[in-house]
């Protein structure tokens, strides 16, 4: 409708003569009819009933709950919203969510009373079992814009904004869309039908469903304003939603009506024959008994493959919609998704149905093998595509990290996955799209213990909902393994050391919620390859870090130096462009687009990309005619199909090194020069065998290297350095189960801790003591889906914990927005730089670059009181 509204409206575009404007009850009709559609198109209503306890939902009740859905933007009848037409400048003034859930809590008010008349809440009361659940179903609906609201808090009921004025009458309003309801959904006003549960989780799920069907029937691509003649919206909407779901990959039946029939062959993920461990994944019972599966295999062994594979069967089965496939890194992402990719133009053939593979990974606007060419404004995208109609739905999960989740299938870092089950804005409509997806999480381990335990909820929550998941590792010890099963059977019993480390390896388990898997052996996976460790006690010397890299280089053989923070693989860059030049060795330099470069995470997002296809060159199955030095951080050491003849790492805890070894003589069969024959790894030490002078007095421990920093247990260095010590080599996998558990588990560290006594008692207590306090604080910060929504216990506590939150995952890196494109390190043109979070801990949040000056292959500038210069090494802070 253009120009001014004439009545109540819902959605507004442009300004003065050209406004538009979309009536507020077509703007429910066209929610009502995502969220109807959702509950029958996709596998919402099914895990929406399994979490609720019940069996199927009637006719009655999807209606029900679809009249709720009407209902979520109730608020908007209100004069002060609706008064934000006139003065644009001032739209943020008056909400929507706050004014209606004021008038929840005002108890005994006139206003209340005429709201509950209006709104119909007589009727509303006899659908659940009881008022108060129909209550919080309604305050559920509402509160769709990121966060609960409790009607014990929001007290400032302003009763002016309900009261008719200027021809509206905001309490008529409310009648006429209580009207359309019974028009758009009958069954629900029948007198018959089951209650709906008073149930916390479906109260907090319903929340879900319907921020995703309003961010779904929000798009005004799709579903356009009303127009002067139309009619009938409620059909339109309808249509339009299940046009939508096709467009967007949400509605699974579709490609799945295009699989071959009968049961899938691996085949049809890649033409390779299957390996042992990818056929004991093949071999599952993908009944909903088996929900959690966890495979540990080296490094190597297909794990990808066998996860794609137990994915195609499941949507083949209709047991999952989609698939979100977590990994540890932007950078293994990255190499995943074109994986995935690939693998998804081999199951689903038929091109027009095929899923949308998405890459979840903010700032890299991807989808298939399309990337964004032009933002063109917030949330409007130009994709590089001549079919721009197709592509601007089919990208609609890239455009925007809270949709990450809604995506049929993505790709992307674990820590979106977590944010699912966080107290922090739309963890509601992550959780419930999650809910859709068999949920995969790659080189799962328990080094953070705060992430561990965040996705121990995930899972949890995941597969209360009848949801599937799988876990892959090369590493995961016992203990954390068990913590995982008992997500899916809370009686999956511990291990003692003795019985961890006598358990196979590799091998498979599965559980679920009335059947208890065991531990399985899976044979065969691989030849085993035996590494020879050798201690260098230089780790606090990146000169003779670079020396012995460039003699093995020299030789032939490609070299990966691992360092575990990025300052020290600065350090060992420049120290190896130094040697390199005195000894005229700068041919074995690695290079991105002809420039020596270390490689890490602290580079733009053109860099990045650059980088990676320049390290897949290096480090991939392509031919190699010379040696070369790469410098790298852990970005380098999961999920990447790289290949080194010498492998130089810093010291770090036994699963991370199995993993590091993974990256070492990856690839059989290579012609490989005669002094790197056989693997071969050079372990980087401080110069003297002790690391107790890096305990300090309280327990807390700090070194150089990332001992004590980024990797915070002292024990499991010390426990693996005594292995390396001993053993001198390591079969992979025939040794894996027994260096993880003798390094992590925690009997064997109290073992330990026990012979060393002094401050290592200290420290043990410190972890300990440090770990049950982020396990404290990981439960402090979760959405409490057991409390009953709007419950003051409910609330999330506010935009501080969120940045802590953020912080704490990792995700809390601020963007430098450039007023300008500005020449990258590697011959590129970028328009942000992200900047650690930890960099920028009292810098406001609306500082913007500048100072900025470009000269010489630097880029200098400042933020606030930071300066920063970024090179071909990377971003470095400058200054105090």
């Amino acid at each position: 409708m253009k120009g001014p509204p004439s009545d109540f409206w819902g959605k507004l575009r442009g300004s003065g003569g050209e406004l538009e404007w979309h009536p507020l009850a077509d703007h429910c009709a066209d929610v009502a009819a995502c969220a109807e559609a959702l509950l029958r198109e996709t596998l919402l209503g099914e895990r929406l009933a399994t979490l609720a306890g019940v069996e199927r939902w009637s006719e009655e009740q999807i209606a029900r709950l679809c009249v709720f859905a009407a209902l979520h933007d109730v608020g908007k009848f209100n004069l002060g919203f609706q008064a934000r037409w006139r003065a644009p400048e001032a739209r943020g003034r008056i909400g929507h969510v706050g004014p209606v859930v004021a008038l929840f809590g005002a108890n005994g008010e006139e206003t209340q009373s005429r709201f509950v008349d209006a709104v119909g809440f007589s009727t509303l009361a006899s659908w659940a079992e009881s008022p108060e659940g129909a209550e919080r179903l309604l305050l559920a609906s509402v509160c769709h814009h990121g966060r609960p609201y409790s009607p014990d808090t929001e007290t400032m009921l302003d009763r002016r904004l309900w009261k008719p004025a200027d021809g509206l009458d905001p309490m008529e309003g409310i009648r006429r869309l209580g009207a359309e309801c019974r028009t758009w959904f009958p069954a629900a006003f029948s007198s018959s039908g089951t209650p709906l549960p008073d149930l916390p989780k479906l109260q907090h799920a319903l929340c879900g469903l319907v921020t995703l069907a309003d961010w779904l029937g929000s798009d005004d691509r799709r579903f356009r304003f009303r127009e002067s003649g139309d009619s009938d919206r409620m059909s339109f909407a309808r249509s339009t939603a299940r046009e939508s779901f096709r467009d967007l990959g949400l509605a699974a039946s579709t490609p799945r009506a295009r699989l071959p029939a009968g049961a899938p062959l691996f085949s049809a993920v890649t033409p390779h024959k299957p390996r042992a461990a990818q056929v004991e994944v093949a071999r599952l019972p993908i009944s909903g008994d088996t929900a959690l599966t966890i495979l540990e295999a080296e490094t190597g062994s297909g794990k990808t493959e066998a996860a794609l594979f137990h994915f195609l069967r499941l949507f083949h089965a209709a047991k999952v919609d989609g698939m979100y496939f977590a990994l540890p890194t932007r950078t293994a992402a990255t190499e995943i998704h074109r994986r995935v990719d690939a693998a998804a133009r081999t199951m689903f053939q038929h091109e027009p149905t095929r899923p949308p593979v998405v890459l979840a990974v903010p700032g890299y606007y991807r989808v298939d093998d399309r990337e964004v060419t032009q933002q063109l404004a917030p949330f409007e995208f130009l994709w590089n595509d001549s079919d721009k109609e197709r592509w601007r739905f089919r990208g609609w999960a890239a455009e925007n990290s809270k949709r990450y989740l809604a995506g049929a299938i993505s790709v992307g870092t674990i820590d979106q996955a977590l944010l699912s089950a966080l107290a922090v804005p739309h963890s509601h409509m992550r959780t419930v799209a999650l809910f859709r997806q068999l949920l995969v999480v790659d080189e799962v381990h328990a080094s953070d213990t705060y992430m561990t335990r965040v996705l121990e909820k995930v899972l949890k929550r995941h597969l209360e909902s009848g949801g599937h998941a799988l876990l892959l590792s090369a590493t995961l010890g016992a203990a954390a393994r068990d913590a995982f099963l008992r997500c899916a059977d809370p009686q999956h019993p511990k291990l003692s050391f003795d019985d961890a480390r006598s358990k196979r390896y590799p091998a498979i388990s599965w559980t679920g919620p009335t059947r208890r898997g065991a531990l399985k052996a899976v044979p065969g996976t691989a030849v085993a390859k035996r590494t020879t460790l050798m201690l260098e006690p230089v780790a606090l010397e990146p000169e003779k870090v670079a020396a012995l890299a460039l003699r093995s280089a020299r030789e032939g053989g490609r070299v990966l130096v691992l360092r575990n923070t990025v300052r020290d693989a600065m350090a060992t860059q420049r120290a190896l462009e130094s040697a390199a030049a005195i000894e005229g060795a700068e041919s074995l330099l690695f290079r991105c687009a002809g420039l020596a470069a270390p490689y890490h995470a602290r580079f733009a997002r053109e860099d990045r990309l650059a980088l990676d296809k320049a390290l897949l060159e290096a480090l991939g199955r392509g031919p190699r005619d010379s040696g070369m030095v790469i410098v790298a951080t852990q970005t380098a050491q999961q999920s990447l199909d790289i290949d080194a003849d010498l492998l130089l790492t810093d010291l770090c805890p036994a699963d991370v090194l199995l993993q590091r070894l993974g990256r070492l003589h990856r690839h059989a069969g290579r012609s490989r020069p005669a002094a790197c024959a056989s693997p071969r790894a050079h372990v980087l030490v401080p110069a003297v065998r002790d690391l107790s002078p890096f305990l300090g007095a309280g327990g807390d421990a700090s070194g150089p290297c990332g001992l004590g920093t980024v990797y915070e247990d002292l024990r499991t260095l010390e426990a693996t350095w005594r292995l390396i010590e001993t053993a001198g080599t390591v079969e992979v996998p025939t040794d894996s189960r027994s260096w993880v558990e003798r390094t992590t588990h925690p009997e064997a560290l109290a073992e330990l801790v026990s012979g060393l006594g002094g401050a290592w008692t200290d420290h043990h207590a410190s972890v300990v003591g440090r770990r049950a306090a982020q396990r404290a604080i990981a439960d402090h910060q979760l959405a409490r889906w057991c409390q009953v929504f709007g419950s003051r216990e409910s609330l999330f506590p506010g935009e501080e914990l969120d940045r802590r939150i953020a912080t704490r995952l990792g995700v809390s890196d601020r963007r430098a927005l450039f007023p300008r494109r500005v020449r990258g390190a590697f011959d590129t043109s970028v328009a942000e730089l992200s900047i650690p979070g930890r960099w920028m801990y009292d810098v406001p949040d609306d500082a913007l670059p500048d100072a900025i000056v470009e000269e010489n292959g630097e880029l200098r500038f400042q933020i606030a009181v930071r300066t920063f210069q970024y090179t071909r090494l990377g971003l470095e802070r400058t200054g105090v």
